[in-house]
């Protein structure tokens, strides 16, 4: 045990302290930065610049209610957002006012020119001229406001009441309760489900094909550099890849502590940032992290184990690549099946695909996130990929013990099966 332990002290401190992994462990919480805090503050700040808008009303129907319904906008100073200023015109100077409002536009005096034909009703078109186009805010705030004024106004020349119309019109407010085993209700809704559930998967998966391919590509420089042979002067074939996978695992959870530590600091911190609302999006069971660290756990061990075979029998990356797709494939399957699995959680083939030991590290945690399937369900996966990484690990040694220390041409299958049976 003491050689194992000593190759998982050389594993852990040569990965702690490459750049690569400082590298890494700071990008992500700065990407979580990106996707919580800062567009909470792009949010805050877009609007607080009082906007100027000219408008050329030639129907006489729009401006007056759509100043009204634009004073509620305000800036955090109190301000009104939007200042508007009817400009009049009649058929002979209008060529001549549009010209004049452009060049305020074009001189940055004036951010907008609104202009209403007479017509409306018929031809339903708002000619909108500004620097900027694509301030999605204003122009749809516009658009709508605009539609809701002349759709009121309609109502009212056939005698409708436009508040009746809301009110009969009104839609139904869908909540969602999720109701666990114990008879336990939770209110949740797709959106947080599904959101937290492929953040948690992606997880999964990202850290799962990182650390295994790390192993891999690990032993092949070891082994290109004859390293490996030192090391097993004073190790055997075993110990050395026990050591590999226990280092890099250790390696992994220490990533794993650092995201959660920020992650439950910025929550706490930036909270206020985030936009309203969103934060139940971050809210995680304690029981649902428990599950996320078992089966990463043993995601890891059964890939790891794959990908140091894979190494092992390799002699460039290049090669390793080709030889490790069949195993990569394996993990972008449930990937792939993300979707269905979402929409159909206790479906046969969501039950098959989860019992499956190169699925289920993935296909059940997005199960138990979203359905809680029923307990020997969860047993039933867990032990079969227990009984999975066992016999993957006694194989793996077989082909490892023969295959560290071969070199040239890549064994085919039938070499790899007399070296299982050696």
């Amino acid at each position: 045990m003491h050689k194992i332990l000593a190759i998982i002290k050389r594993e852990y401190k040569e990965a702690v302290y490459k750049k690569s992994f400082i590298i890494l462990t700071l990008l992500m919480p700065v990407l979580m930065i990106g996707f919580t805090i800062v567009p909470g503050l792009l949010m805050t700040l877009k609007t607080q610049k009082q906007l100027t808008i000219h408008i050329i009303d030639q129907s006489g129907k729009i401006f007056s209610d759509l100043q009204k319904s634009l004073a509620t906008d305000t800036l955090k100073t109190g301000k009104p957002r939007y200042v508007l200023t009817f400009v009049p015109t009649n058929a002979h100077n209008l060529s001549t006012v549009l010209k004049k409002e452009k060049k305020l536009i074009a001189s940055k005096k004036l951010d907008a020119l609104l202009f209403i034909p007479a017509d409306l009703d018929s031809s339903l078109q708002v000619r909108f001229y500004a620097r900027n186009v694509a301030d999605i805010d204003m122009t749809s705030r516009l658009k709508n406001e605009i539609s809701t004024i002349l759709s009121r106004q309609r109502l009212l020349a056939a005698g409708i009441q436009p508040e009746l119309i809301r009110k009969l019109t009104r839609k139904v407010h869908f909540a969602t309760f999720k109701i666990t085993k114990e008879g336990k209700e939770s209110k949740t809704g797709f959106v947080q489900e599904y959101f937290s559930t492929f953040i948690l998967v992606f997880f999964l998966y990202f850290t799962i094909i990182l650390y295994g391919a790390g192993i891999m590509r690990s032993i092949i420089q070891e082994k290109t550099s004859r390293i490996v042979e030192t090391i097993l002067s004073g190790a055997n074939s075993f110990q050395f890849m026990a050591g590999k996978i226990l280092g890099m695992g250790a390696v992994s959870f220490t990533q794993y502590l650092i995201w959660i530590v920020f992650g439950i600091s910025l929550f706490f911190i930036g909270s206020s940032y985030l936009p309203p609302g969103s934060s139940q999006f971050f809210q995680i069971n304690p029981v649902i992290f428990v599950y996320f660290i078992l089966f990463f756990i043993l995601g890891y061990l059964l890939y790891s184990a794959l990908y140091a075979a894979v190494g092992a029998i390799s002699n460039s990356e290049q090669e390793a690549q080709n030889a490790a797709y069949p195993v990569t494939l394996s993990l972008i399957v449930p990937i792939i099946m993300f979707s269905y699995v979402v929409k159909n959680p206790n479906a046969p083939l969501s039950v098959v695909l989860s019992q499956i030991p190169l699925f289920s590290p993935v296909i059940m945690f997005a199960r138990i996130n979203l359905s809680t399937p029923s307990l020997w369900q969860i047993l039933l996966s867990i032990g079969l990929l227990i009984i999975t990484i066992v016999l993957v690990i006694w194989i793996v040694a077989k082909i490892f013990r023969v295959g560290i220390l071969m070199y040239g041409k890549r064994p085919t299958l039938p070499e790899l099966i007399r070296w299982i049976k050696y």
